[in-house]
């Protein structure tokens, strides 16, 4: 009789274990055959639970069986597989097994937005306006010259006032730093009015920083208007772009942001200076020059007196000297 029952339950506990390997087998082809998935966006895995995350596989087609999806993500859970929150770039044709596997590791993707040195707070906002990878509405409008310049990384789901915080905590970190250690040629009163002198400095040039800070810097000393025309713009424009070249008929707006018209610094900062600026005045060079004129290729041209100062335009701009104002 056991040699019956022996002979009877062998076929069975071979096609058992036969059926077993074969499922194995299917699964494992299964989990591990290339999907359908075409990336048009990154995919964004939102807290969900398991039966949500095998819908968003099936959905973006990297499973073609929902079924099998819940199947496969109850199976990679036990091994310890779990879908973890964020954005994840994934590449096309991933298997299942694969991509269950990016979205367990926690990669997320990582983006990047660069506000430039110089950008106007109307500049910043629409460059972060214009981003679309970065999520809400902008809530506060940032003061001018509170946003440090830089680029900044961010993941799903930073919003654009986030970035603002970023970037103005990265300001007054700064400034904390660097106030104290300013040179005694740095004769500002206040943190607000280096940054103002700096998001000047900083819409004049971009070499020589030192050299421009310390004509200001002497300017400011001796009760002479600054007479620079990045602040005869903003009075124009308030950050946007002028779309032309300055004209002379321009100089003449009455807006106390206009240095040609109004002594002393403007009321505030016309831009956002980088760190360069800023260092350029808390440190700047003593001079006794009072004018610059950039001769066209790679430098300025300093002078002392208005005389010298008008034949340096001559030469550099070709004028005759009468022309020169």
């Amino acid at each position: 009789m056991d040699s019956d029952y022996r002979r009877g339950t062998a076929p069975f506990l071979v096609g058992f274990a036969t059926t077993i390997l074969l499922i194995s087998l299917f699964f494992i082809y299964y989990v591990h055959k290339k999907s359908s998935y075409v990336p048009e966006k990154n995919i964004i895995v939102e807290r969900m639970d398991d039966g949500a995350f095998s819908q968003l596989l099936v959905d973006k087609k990297i499973s073609d069986n929902l079924i099998l999806a819940k199947i496969t993500v109850k199976i990679m859970k036990i091994l310890g597989y779990r879908a973890k929150f964020g954005e994840y770039a994934l590449p096309h044709y991933v298997s299942l097994f694969e991509a269950i596997k990016v979205i367990n590791s926690g990669k997320v993707v990582i983006h990047k937005i660069t506000i430039p040195e110089g950008f106007s707070v109307f500049q910043v906002m629409k460059r972060l306006e214009e981003n679309e990878d970065l999520r809400g509405k902008i809530e506060n409008i940032p003061r001018e010259g509170s946003i440090m310049p830089d680029t900044y990384c961010f993941k799903y789901p930073t919003t654009k006032q986030e970035i603002i915080f970023m970037a103005q905590k990265a300001m007054r970190e700064f400034i904390q730093k660097e106030w104290p250690k300013r040179s005694s040629s740095c004769v500002l009163r206040n943190p607000n009015e280096v940054l103002t002198l700096a998001s000047i400095v900083e819409k004049e040039t971009n070499i020589e920083k030192e050299m421009v800070a310390g004509v200001y810097l002497k300017r400011l000393k001796i009760n002479m208007k600054l007479q620079s025309c990045p602040t005869a713009i903003y009075a124009h424009k308030r950050g946007d772009r002028l779309g032309h070249g300055l004209k002379y008929s321009e100089l003449t707006i009455n807006d106390p942001y206009n240095t040609y018209i109004y002594g002393g610094l403007p009321p505030a900062p016309i831009s956002n200076p980088g760190r360069a600026s800023i260092i350029a005045v808390l440190h700047p060079e003593e001079t006794d020059n009072l004018f610059f004129v950039f001769d066209g290729v790679k430098k300025h041209i300093f002078s002392k007196t208005y005389d010298e100062h008008r034949r340096n335009i001559s030469k550099v701009r070709r004028l005759k000297l009468s022309e020169v104002r």
